[in-house]
């Protein structure tokens, strides 16, 4: 019963789109309370369903899934359940639980802008397994035929961004065609806390987009990690390279964390450069970067199965 408990979970998160972590036991040794293909169900808002053992094994799973959450890695881990290793809770099983955790995540991309860059970069994304939502307020250039397999909102875009809350973890390209358009969805993808955003234009445009967005009070910190201009430098110049440059920018964030340059020479790390063009300036001198264990799971997160530029 607790095994469909999981897979019910897993189908209605994988309708809603919230990440999770599943957790498999896969080898047991000597005594353990956790059987073999025991499974838990950890979601992202932090509430579970199913169990690898209960006690102290879920619990260590519990805060393991934090981490593979955050990685968007699996990783198994080894749960010692012998007394001498914690007396204090007078663990007797003698054995060890080896659980497997996989993140089931479903990376959102959110492109504002339907011209030729936004199109060509949802069509990478795509196959890239992101889940690719388009906003645009022409439904001349959003439409089925232009952006096939993505969910496309067409209203102004002051209304889409007034009721649009973004899904972790969120990734956002601004490739608007006008300057107004950038500034509203920028700041709408700052104040989301997106993991990825990402901003089109000249040098010019972008540091007028941020100051502006720094003087009406956005966080500093938030703006610093803005990807402009957007993508890997690898000289793109049409717009299938622009989209592609885009979309290893948004494989590089994803797989190796915020922090990776868009210089290709430095995989991995922040573009030194821009750490001293940061640093000493105030505020209003703003320039964009180049590239632009608990023992128990709390019972509050037990789920119950019931629960129910035209291009640029």
């Amino acid at each position: 019963m607790r095994q469909r408990e999981v897979y019910d979970a897993i189908r209605k998160l994988d309708q809603s789109g919230e990440p999770a972590v599943l957790a498999t036991v896969v080898r047991v040794i000597g005594s353990s309370p956790g059987s073999l293909g025991s499974k838990m169900l950890i979601a992202g808002s932090g509430q579970a369903v199913g169990t690898v053992g209960g006690g102290c094994v879920d619990g260590a799973v519990y805060t393991a899934a934090k981490q593979v959450l955050s990685d968007e890695r699996p990783r198994t881990i080894t749960v010692d359940l012998t007394e001498s290793d914690d007396p204090e809770h007078g663990l007797i099983c003698g054995g060890r639980v080896e659980v497997f955790l996989e993140p089931l995540v479903t990376a959102h991309l959110y492109v504002f802008g339907a011209g030729h860059v936004g199109q060509a970069l949802a069509r990478a994304a795509l196959l890239l397994d992101w889940k690719v939502v388009v906003v645009d307020d022409r439904a001349q250039f959003l439409n089925e035929p232009r952006f096939p397999g993505c969910e496309r909102l067409v209203a102004p875009f002051e209304e889409t961004l007034a009721r649009l809350r973004a899904r972790a973890p969120a990734y956002v390209a601004v490739v608007t065609r006008g300057h107004r358009y950038d500034q509203q969805c920028l700041e709408w993808a700052i104040s989301q806390d997106a993991r990825y955003v990402g901003l089109v234009g000249s040098r010019v445009k972008i540091r007028k987009i941020l100051e502006r967005a720094l003087a009406r009070g956005l966080p500093l910190e938030r703006l610093e990690r803005v990807r402009a201009p957007i993508g890997l430098d690898v000289g793109a110049v049409t717009v299938e390279e622009i989209a592609a440059s885009i979309a290893c920018e948004l494989v590089a964030v994803r797989r190796r964390g915020t922090e990776v340059s868009r210089e290709l020479a430095l995989p991995g790390v922040l573009d030194e450069r821009d750490r001293r063009r940061l640093r000493g300036r105030k505020p209003t001198e703003l320039r964009p970067l180049s590239r632009c264990e608990g023992d128990e799971v709390p019972s509050e997160a037990r789920l119950s199965s019931e629960d129910d530029e035209d291009a640029t």
